[in-house]
């Protein structure tokens, strides 16, 4: 019966991964609510996961890979590439790919790759070699560079924290890198000869308002001399309710007065000019009594948008931001920023229908308008990441060594087993705060706070499978081994790491870590071996989630601003898939040999 219960939570979890209707965080959170709910775990083991220290050197490299970008290290190496790169094609991949996979090994991925999202569109205006060829390879580079250190991605740390709860000794922080190096070499070749040509370049339209559909729905307005709405306010007139319009600005009657982003207390002249998002055609419908009609007729256009002082810009989201989850009205971008969102579009998409609404994500790109002020202001910003990037976000470079240094002594310490991993990541945290690499008011700001629940919230299923409570990774092994054990070792190693690899493209890499690792280990005891190899294997397969754009964060960031289609990362992504897997079969038991279990 508990096999049952812990199989449905698990089927179940995976389903809603992958459907999306549910947060992740969220999704865990339930897992662990039924866990203890249902009396399979305690209490506390059902919140061990918060105190469990993979999670807190989680938390750690968040604040350390801040550090490093704070103080302007990250902008460095985003340099170097262009000086490296040159403009030639194959050099320019290969620079970006050992870039960000070394960025990668000593951050997390997603900030590596959203800290040289801009580069590449610098790089591509440079050099004339389209950035949509760059992307793709800079984001599968922040995937593989991970690979290479313990503390590269979440998976490794959790394959090694079960490994040392099963009884086993932990990973080191370099045991990854002769199999880490070797995924990192395939897929950098493998791009630079054969993915970059996969990589479609899309013809988009030349006009920001084409691009964004704004012609479809966003409109200006005027008030007639006639118009019933003279003197009334915005919220008498009742536009959202009654005709399914949001008024994004106002331009005064007064030519000497600038536009405004109006409230629901703006009072209406004769001869303003709204201008609206959504469907005016049932405004217009009786055209003599209309209370607005259309200004001159026509639509916007790049040079009405761009014209009297104010400039347009593309931003996407970043990882991170603050405004994950909320809609732009509930962010307040105007009164934060000074800008006005136009448009929104979502994996290469405008977003039409009431698009100030929709709760943002990753990657989501949205059209602003603004002064050069405000749009230099947003760029700073560590909420979006723009394209044409006016200025360098205020660095503080003269701590550049300082926060190098302190890295440095943080991965020394656990590299050397002087201090355990979390404790040598929580010095380097401590140590950055005290220095001012790190503002202790920014510290929890950059914590994926949703990263950590997951993680945390999952971890309760793990103990769930083990054997002092439902036996089912015991289960679940002997059925692997008594399906593929007569095969050898070899052939259940391959079934892991496609397993892993799969799921990791529906559900969270750190979740699939948790939830397959007590499974691996079981399995390998189940056959007599130690549990090393086939770890490795789930952590290699967590982490190259090159199938879809979904499978990872650093995937949606490129997919928004790339143009690319779903498909195209099946296309380019499949076959790199095939030569990990392959990589894999070969190096992970040539460095990890299947050797017999002794006495632990």
């Amino acid at each position: 019966m508990e096999h049952l219960l812990v199989l449905s939570l698990i089927v179940g979890a995976l389903v809603l991964f992958a459907l999306e209707v549910v947060r992740a965080d969220l999704v865990a959170l339930g897992v662990t609510l039924v866990l203890v709910l249902s009396g399979v775990v305690t209490v506390p083991e059902a919140f061990s996961g918060f105190s469990n220290p993979a999670v807190i050197t989680v938390i750690a490299m968040f604040i350390l890979s801040s550090g490093l970008i704070r103080t302007g290290v990250a902008d460095y190496l985003a340099d170097a590439i262009a000086r490296l790169g040159g403009g030639n094609p194959i050099l320019l991949t290969l620079t970006v790919m050992a870039t960000v996979g070394l960025m990668s090994a000593f951050m997390n991925n997603i900030g590596a790759a959203a800290i040289l999202l801009p580069a590449m569109f610098a790089l591509g205006r440079k050099s004339g070699y389209p950035a949509a060829k760059l992307l793709i390879p800079l984001s599968f580079g922040s995937l593989m560079g991970g690979l290479a250190t313990l503390v590269g991605t979440p998976p490794n740390l959790l394959c090694s924290m079960a490994l040392e709860e099963a009884g086993f000794r932990a990973l080191r922080m370099f045991d990854f890198l002769p199999t880490g190096l070797a995924v990192m070499a395939t897929g950098s070749l493998y791009m630079a000869f054969v993915g970059r040509h996969l990589i479609p370049v899309r013809q988009e339209a030349e006009s920001l308002t084409a691009r964004y559909e704004l012609a479809d729905y966003v409109t200006e307005v005027v008030i007639p001399e006639a118009s019933p709405w003279i003197g009334q306010t915005l919220e008498k007139a009742e536009l959202p309710k009654r005709f399914g319009l949001s008024v994004l600005r106002v331009r005064p009657a007064d030519d000497r007065q600038p536009p405004f982003a109006p409230t629901r207390w703006t009072k209406l002249a004769a001869g303003d000019r709204l201008v609206v998002e959504g469907n005016v055609e049932a405004l217009l419908e009786d055209k003599a009594g209309a209370p607005v009609r259309l200004y001159a007729a026509t639509k916007f256009t790049d040079a009405s948008l761009a014209s009297a002082g104010v400039q347009l810009a593309e931003v996407a989201l970043a990882p991170g931001s603050t405004l994950l989850g909320r809609s732009i009205n509930q962010g307040h971008l105007r009164r934060r920023y000074g800008v006005l969102a136009l448009a929104l579009r979502r994996r290469g998409r405008a977003v039409v229908q009431k698009f100030t609404s929709v709760p943002l994500e990753v990657g989501d790109v949205l059209l602003v308008q603004g002064t050069p002020e405000a749009i230099a202001e947003i760029a700073r910003s560590a909420d979006f990441l723009v394209a044409n990037r006016l200025e360098h976000a205020t660095r503080e470079s003269a701590k550049a060594p300082l926060a190098l240094g302190i890295m440095a002594v943080a991965v020394t310490a656990a590299a050397t087993g002087l201090l355990h991993i979390s404790v040598a990541a929580m010095l380097g945290v401590l140590l950055m705060a005290v220095t001012g690499c790190v503002r202790v008011v920014d510290m929890y700001r950059e914590v994926e706070w949703r990263v950590v629940f997951l993680i945390a919230c999952m971890m309760p299923l793990g103990i769930a499978l083990d054997e002092r409570h439902t036996g089912t990774a015991r289960w679940l092994a002997d059925l692997v081994v008594a399906w593929t054990g007569d095969h050898g070792p070899l052939v259940v190693l391959a079934a892991l790491f496609l397993f892993t690899t799969l799921i990791t493209e529906v559900m969270s890499n750190a979740a699939a870590s948790v939830l397959l690792a007590p499974i691996g280990i079981a399995i390998a005891v189940g056959l007599g071996l130690e549990p090393y190899p086939f770890l490795m294997a789930i952590a290699i397969g967590a982490s190259t989630t090159f199938l879809t754009p979904i499978g990872h964060q650093a995937n949606v960031l490129v997919y928004g601003v790339g143009n690319y289609r779903f498909s195209d990362f099946i296309r380019v992504g499949g076959p790199l898939n095939v030569l990990v897997f392959l990589v894999t079969l070969l190096v992970v038991p040539w460095v990890w040999p299947f050797t017999p279990l002794t006495g632990r």
